[in-house]
């Protein structure tokens, strides 16, 4: 019974780091994983899935985009598959000796452990408490922390007697646990170097704009602008009022020009780009890039909405916006988002001088009746056409006498992108001379 009951015990410890050399490995899969995701939204933004990444209704897009992503410059994602490597390296090592480094890799694994799941929870509260939605990669990442913290604990019971104690460990075993915890470090080292070299290598590699879209007709007019009076820049985004990221977009750019962070004077232009058919005589086939979502929501009626409001309230259109999508957060599944009355109740916050249950108020007859908004929808929607146009795009021009400078280039970017680059972008148009 004696020898039965040990053979089981022995094979829980190789079993467990069996699955600690599994787990971390994914790991380090995932990990890079991130990495790529984040090196797309920096680098190539064009070629980046809209919101980072989309799990159901989870998305990595915020927290990719978070000032918590990077350290030292790097992805955290990166430092994190080099951590990953350390642990597959030290349960590998047990895998293939219990007593692996003089019985001081299963000790050393249990400290790495302990810090894995620290940084995991300090990260999941950020998420938690600062995020609108958790990244489900980063979700991924937290079950392997807690996997590997089993793991490192079940390897590090032995067999027969009570598990050292690291005041024991130092003092008997002092060169095996250095020795360990240096092999460990040279690998976490070596992973992150690597990483860093071609993160780095790979970004004078990639054209920033391959794969964003080609205008073929001039940037038509927009009637909502915020921002500097005489930018050297111009931001154009395109948006869907029932689109969670375009939100999220909204947010950011709405944050950043309000508090002047870009490095040069900025003005905001917002171009109404709805994923639903808003005038069935311009698209006769059906506005191809409509979606279900959007026509539920009855995204058409925000954009209206919005363009009337400007049109009655000079400079209160953009506000309204940032109302309507503030209605994102409570949703009713058997009510649309945006009905009249919840559009009115919003506009009326903003001091427009209305009686939302007045079926013949100023803003429902200019919503129900002025062909000028529906036209310049349809402009917008037909100028976003491109298939390479997804919602939200932002686009940014030099700006000349406070319009846009249709000589050069735009440069594109794509749902959540970092401030950063757009600060890049914001800089590049307004220099004289194009900076390559």
């Amino acid at each position: 019974m004696t020898s039965l009951a040990s053979s089981s015990q022995f094979d829980l410890r190789r079993f467990s780091a069996g699955v600690g050399l599994v787990a971390s490995l994914l790991g380090v899969g995932v990990g890079v994983h991130l990495t790529l995701l984040k090196f797309k939204m920096v680098y190539t933004p064009c070629l980046s899935p809209t919101g980072g990444c989309q799990v159901g209704g989870l998305s990595c897009g915020a927290a990719l985009e978070s000032t918590m992503s990077t350290l030292f410059g790097l992805p955290i994602s990166l430092w994190g598959s080099a951590f990953y490597l350390a642990t597959a390296a030290l349960t590998a090592s047990l895998l293939v000796c219990r007593e692996s480094f003089g019985g001081t890799a299963a000790h050393i694994l249990l400290l790495f452990a302990c810090l894995g799941v620290a940084i995991s929870g300090a990260l999941a509260a950020y998420t938690a408490f600062v995020l609108p939605s958790p990244c489900p990669f980063c979700l991924a990442l937290y079950a392997i922390s807690a996997l590997l913290l089993w793991t490192a604990w079940t390897v590090r019971q032995p067999r027969d007697t009570h598990a050292l104690r690291y005041r024991e460990l130092l003092r008997d075993r002092p060169a095996d646990a250095v020795h360990c915890a240096f092999v460990a470090l040279l690998v976490f080292v070596c992973g992150a170097g690597i990483q860093s070299l071609a993160y780095h290598g790979m970004r004078h590699q990639v054209d920033a704009q391959v794969g964003c879209p080609k205008p073929k007709d001039p940037l038509p007019d927009a009637t909502i602008k915020f921002g500097a009076r005489n930018p050297a820049a111009i931001i154009a985004v395109f948006l869907d009022m029932s689109c969670p990221a375009c939100r999220r977009e909204f947010r950011m750019l709405a944050k950043t020009v309000s508090g002047q962070k870009f490095p040069v004077p900025v003005q905001l232009w917002i171009y109404h780009t709805p994923r639903q058919t808003c005038d069935l005589d311009a698209f006769p086939g059906g506005y191809r890039k409509a979606d279900p979502e959007a026509r539920n929501a009855d995204a058409c009626l925000a954009a209206r909405a919005v363009e009337c409001m400007e049109k009655l309230s000079a400079g209160q259109g953009f506000w309204l916006i940032g109302g309507l999508f503030a209605l994102q957060e409570k949703i009713d599944p058997n009510t649309p988002l945006f009905t009249p009355e919840r559009i009115a109740d919003r506009a009326a916050d903003r001091g427009l001088e209305i009686d939302p249950d007045d079926p013949r108020n100023v803003l429902y007859d200019c919503i129900d009746t002025d062909a000028t908004v529906l036209n310049r929808i349809t402009t917008h929607q037909r100028f976003a056409e491109d298939e390479k146009f997804k919602v939200p795009t932002v686009a940014v021009y030099r700006a000349i006498d406070g319009a846009p400078d249709l000589e050069r280039r735009p440069l594109f970017a794509d749902a959540d992108t970092p401030i950063e680059v757009l600060s890049t972008y914001a800089a590049q148009q307004a220099a004289v001379e194009v900076v390559k």
